[in-house]
């Protein structure tokens, strides 16, 4: 037991000197954290977007499909952020972020539950899973914002950049499916944006503008942000004309779209360009 206790401490120790002698390598753990809880707040607005379309569309076995795939990738990256090692694990607000994932995977299995078993779910727990969706996604925004000041790491303009329009498009998006899809959207989930969808679109817009600039020079990134512009341009109308001819599928489908294209753009950012300052 005594030997036992000394390996893990002597293994703390080591572990936190190389950390130390090597600070790349604490910026390198840093960076991919950040990278998972931004990830697992727009998995967040995708679960619920899903969830909005499985049950407006009756069920539909693909859309559960998805909220089953898209649970285990939150799952999967919550156990990296609450692994003893990561950076994240002696945060005050990960606690926070826990219970709100615990809460909103509860009323997700329920609402699935009532659905499958007796055709409809409960609105007002349907409600709740939408306010403890948006719960969840600011406990989250708060563990990524400490581990920011904790860590005194400076992330690029255009990191933040890609992620706020990821985190935008997807809210957009799962407020659009709860909109079309059934009488439910009715109910509490019109919160989802801050402001408003129409809002939110107008921010998307100015972002991506911004973004179009910031490329103008540089081939690849231009491209990957024309093919974003193109598949928002296609869908803009529909989510600010959110009670007219609505295609939710498509909304759904091209938002998803969008934010692989805004990662894919952050990547080779990251790879490429800010590798070589």
């Amino acid at each position: 037991m005594i030997k036992t206790a000394l390996k893990k401490v002597c293994s703390a120790f080591a572990i936190c000197f190389l950390l130390a002698a090597n600070p790349a390598t604490a910026d390198a753990d840093t960076n991919d954290t950040l990278k998972q809880l931004y990830e697992m707040r727009t998995l967040t607005f995708a679960i619920l977007s899903d969830y909005y379309m499985f049950s407006g569309l009756e069920g539909d076995s693909r859309y559960n499909r998805e909220i089953e795939s898209n649970v285990k990738q939150f799952e999967h990256r919550l156990s990296k952020i609450t692994d003893s090692a990561a950076p994240t694990a002696k945060l005050a607000s990960l606690a926070a972020a826990l219970s709100e994932w615990q809460n909103f995977n509860r009323l997700l299995e329920t609402n699935r539950a009532d659905f499958l078993t007796q055709g409809y779910a409960n609105a007002r727990l349907v409600s709740e899973l939408s306010n403890e969706g948006i719960a969840l996604n600011k406990s989250l925004g708060k563990v990524y914002d400490a581990l920011i000041e904790k860590s005194g790491i400076k992330l690029s303009e255009l990191t933040q950049q890609t992620r706020a329009m990821g985190l935008i498009i997807q809210a957009l998006t799962a407020e659009y499916a709860a909109r079309s899809t059934s009488s439910l959207g009715q109910v509490n989930v019109i919160t989802i944006n801050d402001g408003g969808m129409e809002n939110q679109g107008k921010n998307f817009t100015a972002l991506l503008n911004k973004l179009k600039e910031q490329g103008a020079n540089e081939k690849r990134i231009y491209k990957l942000v024309d093919q974003v512009e193109v598949k928002w341009e296609f869908i803009a109308k529909s989510i600010a004309n959110y009670n007219e001819n609505a295609v939710p599928f498509i909304v759904s489908s091209y938002g998803d779209r969008i934010t692989s294209d805004l990662e894919s753009i952050n990547e080779y950012y990251t790879q490429n360009l800010q590798a070589k300052k």
